[in-house]
Parts: C-alpha cells; structure tokens; sequence
C-alpha cells in the first residue's frame, strides 16, 4: 500500500513547483512619478487574476525568485478604470541615479523581472528626454514609436495627452498593450510624465490610470537636482485664475533652476489652419515663459510638425500672431503631436517658425548644464534603427532618422546656457574675452557666438559664428583629449564680414576614441603673429565663483522707480574717465547701454532711464577702462 502514497507524494511536490514557477496574472506595466524623481517611483499594472499582489524590489537582481529580494511593497492605490483593475506601488526612499530590479508576485505566481533606473539629483549628470503625444489612432505607427524608447533608453518620456480616440475601455486596454514595446529587451523600463488631452473626456481618465497626484492634472518635477524643472500644465480647464496662480507661484519659487520645460495639450498658435489659436494660453501662459524665463514649450493636438525660433509674445513691429522672435531671451515650441494620431497639413507657418512638416515623429532632448539639444525622430521604421549603447545613450544608433528640415535649419536645435545667475559671467562668455596667459597674447576685438561641439555619429561637429571680425584673422582650431595638451585640427582664414558662420567636421573622431572626453578651443591669430585664445572652458573657478556671488546675493540690489522709469546706481573711479554700464537680461542677452563721458573720479551717483524695458530681473554692469567696477541686481518694475 506504500507505493501509492509516494506517487502522490511526488505528484504534490510537482504541482506545486509549477504553482511557484507560474507567471503571475499581471500585466499593462508602467512607472511614473509622483515626487523626487530621484528618490522615488510609482509601479503600475493591470492586475488581470490572483490576489494579494506585492512588489518586491532591490538593487541586485534576483531572478524569478521574489523571497530574495530585500525589499517589498503592497499596493498603496487600486482603482478600477477603463475596465482595468489597477494597482500601484509608490516606492520612496530609494537611491538616485541607481539601477533597480522589481518583479511582481501574487498567489498566483510571479512576472519576469523589470528594472528602472532613478534620476540623478546632481545638475553635473547629463538627462536624455523622449518627448512627444497624440497617440490615438494609428496603432502600428504607435508601435514603432514605443519601440524606439526601448531602444534609445531616454530618463524619462514626457506624454502631452491624446492617448486614445474615445477614451474607451477596449483602446485604453490597446494602449497599455502597446506601450508594453517601451521595455527594453533587458526589462528596463522608462518613467512617464503625462498630461491630459482633450481626447481625454475628463481628468479621472488620466488620474486613476498613471496615478497622478494633482486631481487637476497640474504639476511639476524637478530632475538632476536643480538641473530642469518640468512643468505639466492643463488646456482643458481655465488658463487664467487658479492654474496660472499655481504655475506663476512655482516659477518664481526655484532660484536655482538650470532649465524649466512646459508640456500642455493645445498649440497656442497651431501650425495647422483647420485648429483654432488659443489666445488665453498666449496671454497667461506665454507671458509668464517670458518673464520667468521658461527655454521650452513643448505643446500638441494639431498632429504636425513643428519648431519655432525663440519667442516671446508681443504685438509690437515685426510681430506675427501675437508673437516675435527674440533669440536671445525667447522660449522655443516645438511639437504639435504626431505619436500615431491622423497627420494633418502643415499649411499655417509664421514668420518665426523654424521648420515645419508632416510625419510621424517625437523629440529626443539632451539636457546638461550648458546647453539643450533638441532633435525630431522620425518613428517610422523603428526595425531598421540599432539600440543605443546602455553605457552612452546619448549616442545616435545606427539607423536612427533625425529629421534634417529643407530649409536648411539644421538637423539639432541648441538652446545655450541662460540661468539667471550666469550672468554674473557676462563679459567672460558674452564678448568672449581673451585670455592673457603670455606675454604675446592679444585681445583680437570681435564677438564669437554659439560656440559649439556637438557628438553626430562617428563624428564631432564643431561650429561658431563671429561678429565684428578683421578679415586679415586666421584661425586655428585645437583639441584637447582627457586633459591633454591643445593640439591644432585644422586652419582656417577669416571670412571678414560682419557676420559669418564657421563650421568644422572632426571626422571619426568619435569613432577612434570611445568614451572619451574632449575640449576645443580656438586660437585667433593675425598676421604679425599676436594672438588671442578663445575657450569656454577657461576661467571656470572665476566663473564659478561669480555664480556663488550673485547666487548668495552679495551683488547689490536695486530697483526702478515706477514714476520716474529709472534707477540709481552708485560707483567709485580710481579715475576720472569714460563709464560703460550694460543692462543685460536672463539669457545673457543686452537690454540697454549707457556710455557716460567724462565722469569724475572718487563716488558717483547716475540716474538711468529704463523706460520701455520690461518688468524683471536683469543683471547691470559698470565698466571703466575696460575693467569691471561695480555689479548690481536689477529689478524693473
């Protein structure tokens, strides 16, 4: 009678082996964030059978085993929407910018293993940005899209609304489907920043599905520490009144924000004619990107292809819309939705647009303390494009198309360094002064603008503009690697003109020297042999240590007189000569020049008009004799 019972001992022993090995009924997976970007993490997912799901979590990957891991969570929130039952687990408390491994596990059994990596909280950390909406229609164009976010690997993936067509139970189920194309091979998967669009019926949809913490679907996340501040604002409620009180209130809060982006569902000036301008978001919300220095826009619905020049609104001469473009303290739009919903002619440019198109594409943004890259991926065809490397994802896949306009606009849109206190730098950066290491240096007299290198496959393009420049000038183009000696690229000779655009291929560069980090600088020489060294990289702990000054207000305030539009600034001279005095804005940019003639020396009292600037912080500079004298904060109102 004994053998029996061992052939139902081992039958028991089978069963439940398999029960332990089963995969878990769990499925539509997602991340999202409701705080510290850096330090926290929302897991979502459709739990579709079982009961008593848990998250189990760490560093280490365990495998298909969840007792191994060394944390676990039970759902914090469960909604029952869009005939989904959806469960999620806020994680917090977690490390930045580290890799975790999470698996999913019920009494029903256990999902494969995800990973997600946190923001870094650290300004110094470059971030890669998937951006782009409109979602609705089109499923195997939505596919290829979700599918190139596995493979470019982006921090995170900024959503402006229109997920679906109908906001229906069934599409919702196909778009979490879908969006199961973003994992990576590996298991990684990406936060999402999402907001609501009108295709959305109402909030609820948006709230109960990624978990979002504001009802209103209004809010905003900082990343890389002061890094970028990403504001997700809603078109579908009142722009005026309690939104714009909110998002005003946050703007001015932050003094340290390196970058501020702003995602919202409708264009206010649509690139396309069969969609209406939406004025109220002009006057309450481009006004406040205006004012508090907001560098992009990133909007949707009218399911085109645009970029803008840097604006800011106005009516004045020369304005277009509502708009003018204003390079040098201006917010850029790009967008308008083209994530697989119906693509609709691009029939409405304005005299500020940059380019504009009709395809089926998102933004891929590059983010750093210098400066914003901007580039429009063409989604179409995600099989032919090649995974970025996950120890260089700011490295182009093989494959990839980056949409490169005809009008010759260029394949990348820059965006420059602007935070408020750089500008204590001014002359450094902005007239690019010479250096005087050597008793033959020079200083040549000409601006050089928009220096930069910029990675483009196998290649390192460097380019610069010149403003003011003698055309006996040759230049020589130098490099450093790792920290090296500068040797010279290349030669080149002076064009003369007033302005002029240089540009230089460092072919294979890339190629020949992986992971590697390079510096250029250039060597401005005249024919008696004098030279002058322009690198931005110079001067870096003097530059530093003028940004710690105006950040910790030790540069002196003041402010307008409303009646008079003027301000008073005082100043001491060694002696009596001619005063320079520059009023520059957020960006760098100059607002107001001043030359006094003839000024005494010892203490001085001015008076300066500045009518017609408008109101805002601006930084003042008080140079004599080519030296700086005197610094002052300058608040307009």
């Amino acid at each position: 009678m004994q053998k029996p019972v061992k052939q139902v001992f081992f039958l028991s022993i089978f069963v439940l082996l398999f029960s332990f090995f089963a995969e878990a009924s769990t499925g539509r997976y997602r991340l999202m964030w409701r705080e510290d970007p850096a330090t926290t993490m929302v897991i979502g997912w459709d739990q579709l059978s079982g009961s008593a799901p848990k998250v189990y979590y760490d560093v280490v990957n365990h495998g298909p085993t969840p007792e191994k891991f060394a944390f676990s969570k039970i759902p914090d929130n469960v909604t029952s929407a869009k005939g989904m039952n959806n469960h999620f687990v806020r994680l917090a408390g977690l490390r930045s910018n580290t890799t975790y491994y999470f698996i999913i596990a019920d009494n029903e059994g256990a999902s494969k293993v995800f990973s997600f990596k946190t923001a870094p909280d650290k300004s110094s950390e470059r971030l890669s940005i998937i951006a782009g909406s409109d979602s609705r229609n089109h499923r195997e164009a939505r596919v290829d899209a979700n599918k190139l976010v596995a493979k470019l690997r982006p921090h995170c993936i900024i959503f402006g609304g229109d997920f679906t067509e109908n906001d229906s139970d069934q599409e919702w189920a196909e778009w979490f489907d879908d969006w199961q194309n973003t994992i990576s091979k590996d298991g990684r998967m990406y936060p999402l920043i999402v907001a609501r669009g009108n295709h959305e019926f109402n909030n609820a949809s948006v709230v109960d599905l990624f978990d979002v913490k504001n009802p209103d679907v209004i809010y905003a996340l900082s990343l890389g520490g002061d890094l970028l501040r990403v504001y997700t604002l809603n078109s579908m409620m009142a722009s005026g009144g309690d939104q714009k009180n909110w998002f005003q209130r946050d703007l001015a809060a932050p003094p340290h924000v390196g970058w501020k982006f702003v995602q919202y569902p409708l264009a206010a000036r649509p690139h396309t004619k069969s969609k209406e301008e939406k004025t109220d978001q002009l006057v309450n919300w481009s006004s406040l990107f205006f004012e508090y220095g907001v560098h992009l826009a990133i909007e949707s619905d009218a399911h085109v292809v645009k970029s803008t020049y840097p604006l800011r609104p106005s009516n004045e001469a020369g304005s277009d819309e509502g708009f003018v473009r204003d390079d040098v303290n201006g917010t850029v739009y790009v967008g308008e939705g083209c994530w697989g919903a119906p693509l609709r002619v691009n029939n409405d440019d304005k005299s500020w647009t940059r380019a504009s198109g009709s395809f089926n594409c998102f933004h891929w943004i590059f983010v750093d303390e210098d400066q914003i890259e901007i580039r429009f991926v063409k989604t179409d065809g995600a099989e032919y494009v090649a995974e970025v490397n996950p120890n260089n994802i700011f490295e182009l896949p093989r494959g990839i198309n980056i949409w490169n306009p005809a009008n010759g606009s260029g394949d990348v849109i820059l965006i420059r360094k602007n935070r408020e206190e750089l500008l204590a730098m001014e002359d450094e950066t902005s007239e690019a002064l010479a250096s005087r290491g050597s008793e033959q240096e020079i200083e040549v007299g000409l601006e050089i603008l928009d220096f930069a290198a910029i990675r483009q496959g196998n290649d390192v393009i460097v380019k610069w503009n010149t403003k003011g420049e003698p055309g006996n000038l040759r230049y020589e183009l130098q490099r450093s690697i790792e920290g090296s000696d500068y040797q010279a690229v290349t030669t080149l000779n002076a064009k003369g003109a007033d302005l002029n655009n240089y540009h230089f291929v460092d072919r294979e560069f890339a190629a020949k020297n992986p992971g590697k980090y390079v510096k250029y600088r250039l060597k401005q020489i005249r024919p008696d042999g004098q030279y002058a060294i322009f690198n931005p990289g110079e001067n870096q702990k003097e530059r530093n240590a003028a940004v710690k000054k105006a950040a910790t207000g030790e540069l002196p305030k003041v402010m307008s007189n409303p009646a008079t539009k003027q301000v008073q600034i005082k100043f001491s001279l060694p002696k009596a000569g001619e005063v320079n005095i520059r009023l520059l804005n957020l960006r760098q940019g100059e607002v107001r020049r001043w030359s006094l003639p003839n000024v005494k020396s010892g203490g001085n009292l001015e008076s300066l008009d500045v009518g017609g600037i408008p109101r805002g912080r601006y930084l003042m500079i008080v140079k004599s004799g080519g030296e700086v004298i005197e610094r002052y904060r300058v608040m307009i109102n």
